[in-house]
């Protein structure tokens, strides 16, 4: 009987092993990307703090004139490459096995073949029913993690990177109108209000932040950051710094940004933008170690930043970043 209990508790423990690879998947990673909680958003937008921000219009592709000599040859088309390589693999891992549980079940190293019930179980190894566990929950996790993982072709003028997104930016049609008035209004009280100017503005402070945050010290910056926001990473900072993690941001590079949203409110202007972007986003312990991530694959993603001044002012103030839902 002794060997039948440490064989459940080795069965057990690989499946909690399991559980806690998929967990750990999803820790502390990026500015505002965090596991403390569901949250897909930090900071606040005023009165549109719980609405997605308004994706803009991508310019669609102009189609390719046809020649008039002659049909041009098939190309053959490459497969897409298969997303979730690793679970899809661990999958496979799991089927054989299986396969291989129930093949060297005669040599001693097989439970009995119906599971724990069956005569003879605490003289064997993993049973059957052991083998089905595993993989049933592996199966479960491969497909939770495929689904949040995602992953949609963002065309940026050639720039060939998969930029991670809950939806296609197609699924959300923008008004360019709403867009304008806001600036318009905005202009009202700023007249000198350059919207390149604001954009180079974005990009500098979206490069100070994430620098500040890879050093876990968001002191520097502080004055480019609205309260509500720098308390909440500031709370993420000192999670990580008790954990003894580095969030490593390098080679960042802004490729695109793009206005959302401008409105104003409460005394407040607000501009929401969309920003392309990529860099190598890895995690390491206090040595130095990897212990999540990639130190070696840009990661490329979009994110809107939200910022804030009051009505009329010069400086601007980060004071919220969404994940793509």
């Amino acid at each position: 009987m002794a060997n039948s209990g440490i064989k459940k508790y080795v069965v057990w423990l690989v499946a909690v092993s399991i559980l806690s690879v998929y967990f750990a998947d999803e820790a502390l990673a990026r500015v505002g990307k965090s596991s403390s909680s569901s949250r897909s958003s930090i900071g606040s937008r005023g009165s549109k703090t719980n609405i997605a921000p308004k994706q803009p219009t991508r310019t669609p592709q102009p189609a390719p004139q046809q020649q008039a000599q002659r049909p041009a040859p098939p190309v053959a088309v490459q497969p897409a490459p298969a997303q979730g390589g690793f679970w899809r693999s661990f999958a496979g891992g799991m089927v054989g096995g299986m396969i291989g549980g129930m093949l060297f079940r005669s040599f001693g190293f097989g439970g009995a073949p119906m599971g724990y019930g069956s005569p003879g179980y605490a003289g064997g190894g993993i049973g059957l029913f052991d083998i089905i566990l595993l993989a049933v929950i592996a199966y479960i996790i491969y497909r939770i993690v495929k689904a949040k993982r995602r992953e949609v072709p963002y065309d940026d003028g050639g720039y060939a990177v998969q930029y991670q997104t809950g939806q296609p930016p197609e699924a959300v049609t923008y008004q360019p109108d709403e867009l304008q008035d806001g600036l318009d209004n905005l202009r009202q009280h700023d007249r000198y209000f350059d919207e390149d100017r604001f954009k180079d503005t974005v990009s500098d402070i979206f490069y100070k932040i994430q620098t500040a945050w890879s050093r876990r010290d968001l002191h520097p910056v502080r004055g480019i950051m609205a309260s509500e926001i720098f308390g909440e990473l500031n709370a993420d900072i000192a999670k990580m710094t008790a954990d003894g993690k580095i969030n490593k941001l390098e080679n960042i590079g802004v490729r695109t940004v793009k206005f959302s949203e401008v409105w104003q409110e409460g005394g407040k202007d607000f501009i929401t933008v969309e920003i392309a972007a990529s860099m190598l986003d890895y995690t390491t312990d206090e040595h130095g170690k990897v212990i999540d991530g990639d130190d070696s694959t840009p990661v490329g993603f979009l994110e809107y930043w939200t910022f804030v001044r009051d009505i009329g002012a010069s400086n601007w103030q980060l004071t919220s970043i969404q994940q793509p839902q």
